[in-house]
């Protein structure tokens, strides 16, 4: 069976402990949330890859709505990964992180680091966490990492409100001072039965107030909808497979639990080609889609447009995407880009002061 994702998303936590305002795993805390049982974790990344779903090398991502650090066997987790010749990602509040030691680091392709704002108010409205513990776990995690020669990226995720606007710079400044990537991006109404109600005019007036106040991604949202292309439409989740903590192959990464199309099945034991057909090419995925609701979700997580790069940001890109073209195995090819660089007297005084301070990403 040859793979058409380009990346695979692995829940191993179906827990969240942050109370994001407007995220499905935050407004709702399920009483029956589990953690993938580390056999069962073990035995679907062999299927896929007995099936070339994935393949050696692959980058499993650790987490989809849950925080990967609250499991209580992650260094087991990540020993699989190890054995089976896989890379990991995670992405995270930043509120639990484990000490990262040399078998930690030895598979680990890049960390997300996931953020509200730059303040404690901020912190307040949506994760709920204290703001100088989460700084002080980032700085732990980068540094205790990087100790054991990591040279691979890391991110921060900054969820853009209407309230934090006049934080970005601040939570740039910190990234700068890290050579850590800095990412924002608008928030969404990040839950699938809110957002339904919301456009179909039957989320509580007050739910509703609130959204709308703080956040920019439900101003024109109709517009979007109706102007959304639907027959021809081919939804980039196609591109992703996602599997839950229950080992279960899941339709969308935006549909809830609760869905009675949630699931195609059991990637263990069920008939994994039929699961993966399955996937493309269920009833709410054409409603999804007809709805203009895919093309809205799928284009609605962007830069901000007056957000404006750091020189510092533009130089951690430059390095990343050299890092890029090394694994694509031109390694030459980014040695020419660099050696090219440092013939401009400008960019080489540029370069050579900023790099002498700041740790490499990817």
């Amino acid at each position: 069976m040859r793979s058409p994702y380009q990346a695979l998303y692995f829940e191993i936590s179906g827990h969240c402990n942050a109370r994001c305002a407007y995220c499905h795993s935050g407004v709702q805390r399920r009483a029956n949330a589990k953690f993938i049982d580390v056999r069962t974790f073990r035995d679907v990344l062999q299927r896929l890859l007995d099936n070339k779903v994935i393949q050696r090398g692959s980058v499993i991502s650790l987490y989809d709505w849950g925080e990967p650090f609250l499991h209580p066997h992650f260094r087991e987790i990540v020993g699989i990964v190890n054995a089976l010749g896989l890379r990991y990602a995670v992405s995270t509040n930043s509120s639990r992180p484990p000490v990262f030691d040399r078998m930690l680091v030895k598979n680990l392709d890049h960390i997300i680091f996931s953020m509200p704002g730059f303040s404690q108010e901020s912190y307040n409205r949506i994760h709920g966490f204290r703001f100088e513990d989460i700084k002080a776990n980032i700085d732990g995690v980068v540094n205790g990492i990087r100790k054991h020669g990591f040279r691979g990226r890391f991110m921060i995720s900054y969820h853009v409100y209407r309230f934090n606007v006049g934080e970005m710079k601040a939570c740039e400044r910190f990234a700068d001072e890290r050579g850590i990537r800095f990412n924002p991006y608008y928030a969404i109404l990040n839950h699938w039965w809110e957002m339904k109600a919301y456009l179909n005019n039957t989320l509580p007036e007050a739910r509703r107030a609130a959204a709308e106040r703080d956040l920019f991604t439900l101003e024109g949202i109709h517009q979007v909808l109706a102007e959304a292309p639907k027959s021809d439409y081919r939804c980039p989740q196609n591109n992703y497979l996602n599997i839950d903590e229950n080992g279960e192959v899941v339709t969308c990464c935006q549909i809830p639990r609760e869905h009675p199309e949630y699931s195609c099945g059991d990637a263990l034991s069920g008939d994994l080609p039929a699961m993966l057909e399955k996937k493309v090419s269920q009833p709410v995925c054409k409603d999804c889609i007809g709805s203009g609701m895919a093309y809205f979700l799928n284009t609605a997580l962007r830069r901000p447009y007056f957000y404006l790069p750091s020189f510092m940001q533009r130089v951690i890109h430059f390095q990343h995407a050299l890092r890029r073209i090394e694994r694509l195995g031109f390694r030459g090819l980014s040695v020419k880009i660099i050696k090219k660089v440092r013939r401009r007297p400008n960019a080489a005084n540029k370069m050579k002061t900023v790099c002498a301070c700041a740790p490499s990403g990817k």
